[in-house]
């Protein structure tokens, strides 16, 4: 079952291929588009679409390890399984530290691509709520005053408004304000909730 609002890219150069792969995972469920080389692939998928990309490592024009690095550099945050006709270990090495998720040898089983894909699927969608959920945290933040954001971090410290004024040298009444103001701009309801969230947001 393919995962919703999530597409499986394929970039080969073999034009048999990339019918055949697309015809076995459009039978799966899954939005499929292909691309017969890396030129044209980038010159259609945009760096927030999301999904997996299944690339041939031995590309024309742009090999598939330089369209990875390409990928990279241009914010692109797509699981990469790549697609080998013969096992080389070098590229493989390679192909892992600059991110992919697999690299499999031609012709590839459907027992195995499909979990392959899964994975990947499962794993650009955790990557897309993690970057959403970032911005929100950010949006908050960046809905403080230089002042509210001085005492989060107190806060965030498990600091009382007490304590919190005598760090700052303002009344306890002001920094209880200060806090109940805090809470309020981030939506929760509790310290606990507030240091919680702090605390994702990178405070400490």
């Amino acid at each position: 079952m393919a995962v919703n609002g999530l597409t499986v890219f394929i970039v080969d150069d073999d034009p048999d291929v990339c019918d055949a792969l697309a015809a076995l995972l459009r039978a799966e469920g899954f939005v499929v588009e292909t691309y017969l080389s890396g030129p044209d692939f980038l010159a259609s998928v945009k760096p927030e679409q999301h999904g997996c990309l299944i690339l041939d490592i031995n590309l024309p024009l742009i090999s598939g390890l330089d369209l990875q690095q390409i990928l990279t550099e241009r914010g692109f945050n797509l699981p990469i399984i790549f697609l080998t006709g013969f096992g080389d270990v070098p590229k493989s090495t390679a192909a892992f530290k600059g991110g992919a998720v697999d690299f499999l040898e031609k012709p590839v089983d459907a027992d195995v691509l499909i979990p392959a894909i899964r994975n990947a699927l499962a794993l650009s969608y955790q990557r897309h709520e993690e970057k959403s959920r970032q911005h929100e945290l950010d949006a908050l933040y960046a809905n403080l005053t230089p002042r509210e954001k001085e005492i989060l971090v107190y806060l965030a410290r498990g600091y009382s408004a007490k304590q919190v004024g005598k760090a700052l040298g303002i009344s306890h009444r002001t920094a209880e304000i200060h806090r109940a103001r805090i809470m309020e701009k981030l939506g929760v309801q509790s310290l606990a909730d507030l240091v919680a969230l702090a605390i994702q947001m990178g405070i400490r």
